[in-house]
């Protein structure tokens, strides 16, 4: 996972709506928009909006079924990333110690 990709998905969950929402699909195996909806105060439409944001970083699969978009968490996505921003700020070396 290159900067570009780590910095992408950072700012996806640095929203806190969106980062309600993650949480939230993250419970479930799958929900739909409309679920979502229910949960949080906000109109459907910005739920939608906040979706399309979290499924093109990459963390959310979205499955469309007649007129229905379900989603669920990308799991591995989630796990490279944290492995992956660790690498790149350092987190991977052995600790300086001084005497």
């Amino acid at each position: 996972m290159d900067d570009a990709s780590l910095l992408k998905i950072a700012k996806a969950i640095a929203d806190p709506t969106r980062y309600a929402l993650l949480k939230a699909i993250a419970q479930r195996e799958e929900i739909s928009c409309g679920q979502l909806a229910e949960l949080f105060p906000i109109a459907q439409a910005t739920v939608s909006h906040h979706l399309s944001q979290l499924v093109d970083a990459g963390l959310v699969q979205m499955r469309k079924h007649r007129q229905h978009h379900y989603f669920r968490l990308r799991r591995e996505t989630v796990e490279q990333f944290g492995q992956n921003l660790m690498e790149s700020l350092g987190g991977n070396k052995e600790p300086v110690t001084t005497p």
